[in-house]
């Protein structure tokens, strides 16, 4: 480069005190000018901060500054830059007094940058340096001191409408405080020591001993502890050179708001509580939390349906479950199992099993990863090649943005496209600088992403199933339904309570929530502490969707229907699926065209039984009748289906039968066992004509 060059791109870098960067935005912060308007006075004071910009910043250092000042003109006048005239007159300007002027203006109009424009400033450096080929200071030189006009994708009255539900403290079943804590000492001993709140958990660990979780109920507590871990760390002859404590509000969380045709990011929210500093942490689009349940669609159902033959009804075995040396039970229950359970199901009832099953026995944790990768998560490792990929227990976490994209490229019949935050960037000539059209590819067919969709969308309707154990096993996802719009969605909650999560959609927007705790302590049940989320979610989409039509899911052409059996995934037998002990056991599923089962069911079978007993019939029976059994795996242990496996030989009539007077029913007079019984719920499948739009079939009570 040129010296002309050289010196231009450091001054419009530099430091310059008062978070400013370069001359021009100096010019702005300390006298509200353009740079070309600057005095002689004004360039003198610019010029001294350069030394020391924390010592010399001419709002907080004004006597420093005037002392550069001076050396600065007076080298200037020996060097022949300026006369002795324009020496004095500048030396005479009361240039600090104007300057605090301005700051108290500045300080009124300046706020911290929002959530969304944290997110902003990285897109858009990441473009320049990354597709323009700028170096990191030419991208930082062009953003701040080039002028640009950048259009962004941000709803206003939709980032209100996220901002105002987040921070209503009326949601949050606990208020409590956790404190971010920098302590620089200097010890007596000449050595320089850095503390932090990390080091103050293991002062309460080591020290104490009393069990602090790194969570206060109040601030004055929080307050009163850090002041009783200072004195424990200074000693006699320390200098404390920096302290700061920032307190946050606990639990915080996390809000994504997309368009998921688009691309376009509407609204986020990176945490509640003020936002007091720019470009801070963001909950929403730089922290990675275990996504839980939520993943189940993306790494397991997602591929299964796509490639490997599954469909909605494909049934897996319910049943006690080990692998890898880990037992895996359902979030509902330790010790009850359903047995025969389809996809549908299994994304309804958000079944672990079934989930673990299908990505280890159908679609393998290596496409399971590939897939989640293309639906746009970029923190898996291969590491994440396990059965634990399943249920979202992967080594690293998602973030919001990524988890909530993935979501918005089913809503967008199976395309995905790159989350956007910005549309295009003029510089200050007016010439388009960048042109920021979507960037996609196709992650699943559109049959699948109906598919998908339409689970989802069940298992936002209430629900219910029953267990012979007695067990009650309901959707997740119930608190999300919206009363104004179609909604599908998918809950995660990680195995201790520390992370929680609702995604889901409209026809029209994509939405994400995260809640937790900042350091991973976990959330109380009680009162909601795990499903406040949900409430939030659905307050800003009901918001979000008044007056707006409800298009509904509609079916794809290459979609169709069929009736099966729901515990064989096949055609069902007429009269012998339908007679299941529990309940009429056929449905009409959705299929993807040309993957209608052609086999009949094999998981129901009738057999002889005797009338009075219900048990297979002995050469003493002559009452018999038919009776619908269920086949199982064999050692598959206890679940609700292997309560009707073939039952034993008739233990009522074990011979012939004896005399009796005339008119006496002492013989088989006890009444057959009653069989249990279970609650299929509603069919939660699609209606019978595939031209009728698809509706939700919802329990009349």
């Amino acid at each position: 480069m040129s010296k002309e060059m050289i010196i231009t791109n450091y001054l419009n870098t530099i430091n310059l005190g008062a978070n400013t960067l370069g001359v021009k935005v100096a010019a702005k912060r300390y006298f509200n000018k353009d740079i070309s308007d600057l005095t002689l006075s004004e360039c003198a004071v610019v010029a001294g901060i350069t030394k020391n910009p924390s010592r010399l910043n001419p709002i907080t250092g004004k006597e420093a500054n005037g002392e550069r000042r001076k050396i600065i003109l007076q080298k200037m006048f020996e060097q022949g830059y300026i006369t002795k005239e324009e020496q004095e007159s500048a030396l005479a300007d009361d240039v600090y007094d104007r300057i605090q002027n301005v700051n108290l203006v500045t300080k009124n109009q300046l706020k911290s940058y929002s959530y969304f424009t944290d997110e902003l400033v990285e897109q858009v450096l990441e473009t320049f340096i990354h597709e323009l080929g700028y170096s990191e200071t030419q991208a930082h030189n062009l953003l701040y001191g080039g002028g640009l006009s950048i259009y962004t994708t941000q709803d206003p009255d939709l980032q209100a409408i996220v901002d105002e539900e987040i921070n209503n403290p009326d949601y949050y079943p606990e208020k409590r405080y956790s404190a971010e804590y920098r302590l620089s000492v200097e010890h007596a001993n000449g050595e320089t020591k850095h503390y932090s709140e990390e080091t103050l958990r293991s002062y309460h660990r080591q020290i104490l001993e009393d069990g602090f979780d790194g969570l206060y109920d109040t601030t004055q507590e929080l307050e009163d502890d850090i002041a009783a871990y200072r004195d424990f760390i200074l000693k006699e002859g320390d200098r404390v050179i920096q302290e700061t404590t920032t307190v946050i509000l606990q639990p915080q969380i996390s809000f994504v708001l997309m368009d998921q045709a688009t691309g376009e990011v509407k609204a986020i929210n990176g945490g509640r509580g003020e936002k007091t500093a720019s470009l801070t942490l963001n909950r929403a689009t730089n922290t990675v939390k275990q996504p839980g349940s939520t993943f189940k669609i993306l790494s397991a159902f997602a591929p299964a349906i796509d490639i490997k033959g599954d469909t909605l009804g494909t049934t897996y075995y319910d049943a006690p479950y080990t692998i890898a040396g880990k037992d895996i039970s359902n979030w509902y229950s330790s010790d009850n199992y359903l047995g025969w359970s389809n996809i549908r199901e299994g994304i309804i009832y958000s079944m672990n099993i079934v989930a673990v099953k299908t990505l280890m026995d159908t679609v393998t944790p290596e496409v399971g990863v590939s897939y989640a990768k293309d639906f746009g998560i970029t923190t898996l490792t291969d590491t994440d090649f396990n059965p634990s990929t399943a249920l979202g227990g992967l080594t690293k976490g998602v973030t919001n943005l990524e988890l909530t994209n993935a979501f918005a490229a089913i809503a967008n019949e199976g395309v995905y496209t790159k989350p956007r935050f910005f549309t295009k960037i003029i510089d200050h000539n007016g010439k388009v600088l960048v042109d920021n059209q979507p960037k996609t590819h196709s992650v699943i067919k559109e049959s699948t992403a109906f598919l998908l969709t339409d689970a989802m969308a069940a298992s936002l309707v209430s629900s219910r199933k029953f267990s012979r154990g007695g067990v009650s096993v309901n959707s997740t996802s119930t608190r999300c339904r919206l009363e104004n719009m179609s909604a599908a969605g998918k809950s995660g909650t990680t195995t201790a309570n520390n992370d929680v999560w609702f995604v889901g959609f409209t026809p029209y927007y994509s939405a994400g929530i995260w809640a937790g705790y900042d350091k991973n302590q976990k959330l109380s049940s009680a009162g909601g502490g795990t499903s406040f989320h949900k409430d939030i979610w659905k307050a800003i989409m009901t918001r979000v969707h008044e007056g707006k039509e409800d298009p509904g899911f509609p079916v794809p052409e290459s979609v169709e229907t069929a009736v099966i059996c729901r515990k064989s995934g096949k055609l069902a037998i007429p009269g012998v699926c339908s007679n299941d002990p529990r309940g009429n056991a056929t449905y009409t599923e959705y299929f993807a065209k040309g993957t209608v089962p052609t086999e009949m069911c094999d998981h129901h079978a009738t057999i002889t039984v005797c009338a009075e007993s219900g048990q297979l019939p002995g050469a003493f029976c002559t009452n018999l009748t038919t009776k619908v059994i269920m086949i199982v795996p064999k050692n598959s242990g206890t679940t609700d289906d292997s309560h009707f496996l073939t039952p034993g030989a008739c233990s009522v009539h074990i011979g012939p039968p004896a005399e009796t007077e005339p008119g006496s029913n002492e013989l088989n007079s006890e009444a057959p066992p009653a069989s249990p019984t279970r609650d299929y719920g509603p069919h939660l499948g699609p209606p019978s004509s595939i031209n009728s739009p698809p509706q939700l079939m919802i329990p009349s009570n």
